[in-house]
């Protein structure tokens, strides 16, 4: 294992003649970052456990766990990719998806607890479900229910790839997509309650459930829709991209979500738009909440920036790698961050109006596997 220090100091004037600002923009005066190199890509979004590790797959077939500081704690050698996003359940144990077909359960420290194979390759996060059961998608075409308890599968069988995420429902019904272009309601033990077509893939896109009950999702037909539990459209907002990006609710009730199109949209629940934010490329990444007023997202740009719910950038810091998956606020208020060229990034920023800084340190360089 080898480490080194990047240290890289500059103040506002001289970075914005010479860097064009590609750092830092906005009231936000310092970043701070500790980055690891894991020589693998990144598609999987990071979680964080009770205790504030992190954890997050990568191509490079590693499950990675951090402290909240990015110091590695444990890695996990699995057969397949991990594409999929970790999932911290109720009993506080990691749950992960593989193209190896397998999901790993884990402490929170990193350590196999059991693994358990339905069948087929899994891109999908997991949701929990009932007292003790949990959903997710595969490639071939099947939504599962697995009975943790029981060691039971269940399966809805539907035309294409599930690649969707599931959201577990106020009632504890389940919202998932699939590549068969539709959002599927099912009960705990898969059985269709109701379902809505779109005319596009429902991919990544996770439903989100808002407090008037009704279910948000995008689609790759460029639309953010907004149905009923019952499978009606409400209404439904059009962009000028493909949406891969999962919608999230701030505290004003504004609705954050990126597109293709290299924009951050920002609507109320009505589906009315009260802002946008441009990036300087495809934005896949799902926005994550600061604060009651502050959003941090990811870019195919290489920038990963930080907007207030008007669509205002406060701040961006440049990445050095495509941003696909979501970042992660931490308790400590750091933002973990990763791309797809195997970096992590552990983010923190310092308040000052009169200087505007850089850093980059304790970058940890680890050989690729």
């Amino acid at each position: 294992m080898k480490f080194f220090i990047v240290t890289l100091s500059l103040t506002l004037v001289s970075f914005l003649s010479q860097s064009q600002n590609r750092f830092f923009s906005g009231p936000l005066s310092r970043f701070k970052a500790t980055t690891f190199l894991a020589g693998g890509a990144f598609y999987s979004s990071p979680v964080n456990t009770a205790n504030d590790n992190v954890v997050l797959g990568s191509h490079n077939k590693n499950i990675y766990f951090f402290t909240d500081e990015g110091k590695l704690i444990n890695t996990f050698k699995a057969k397949g990719w991990i594409h999929a996003t970790p999932k911290v359940l109720k009993d506080n144990t990691v749950s992960l998806g593989s193209y190896d077909g397998n999901i790993y359960f884990f402490d929170q420290l990193g350590n196999l607890l059991n693994k358990v194979k339905p069948g087929g390759s899994i891109f999908t996060e997991v949701a929990e479900v009932g007292k003790n059961k949990l959903v997710f998608g595969t490639n071939k075409g099947e939504i599962v229910v697995y009975d943790r308890q029981n060691e039971h599968f269940k399966y809805l069988k539907v035309k294409k790839l599930v690649h969707g995420s599931p959201t577990t429902l106020s009632n504890g019904n389940v919202a998932i997509g699939s590549n068969h272009r539709k959002l599927y309601i099912i009960d705990e033990d898969a059985n269709v309650l109701s379902e809505f077509k779109t005319k596009g893939w429902i991919m990544h896109s996770k439903p989100l459930q808002l407090a008037n009950g009704n279910i948000i999702f995008g689609s790759y037909d460029n639309n953010l829709y907004c149905i009923t539990p019952e499978g009606n459209l409400v209404w439904k907002y059009k962009t000028g991209g493909k949406i891969h990006a999962s919608p999230v609710q701030a505290a004003d009730g504004s609705i954050v979500f990126g597109s293709f199109d290299g924009y951050v949209y920002f609507l109320n629940e009505s589906g009315t738009e009260m802002g946008k934010f441009q990036t300087g490329k495809k934005v896949v990444s799902t926005a994550a909440l600061i604060n009651d007023t502050t959003i941090v997202v990811g870019s195919i740009d290489k920038n990963l920036y930080y907007l207030t719910t008007k669509g205002e950038e406060l701040a961006h810091f440049y990445a050095d790698g495509k941003i696909f998956s979501s970042p992660l606020v931490l308790n400590n208020g750091n933002v973990v961050c990763s791309t797809m060229d195997g970096k992590v990034h552990f983010v923190s920023i310092e308040i000052n109006e009169n200087t505007a800084v850089f850093h980059a340190v304790d970058a940890e360089l680890i050989p690729g596997n």
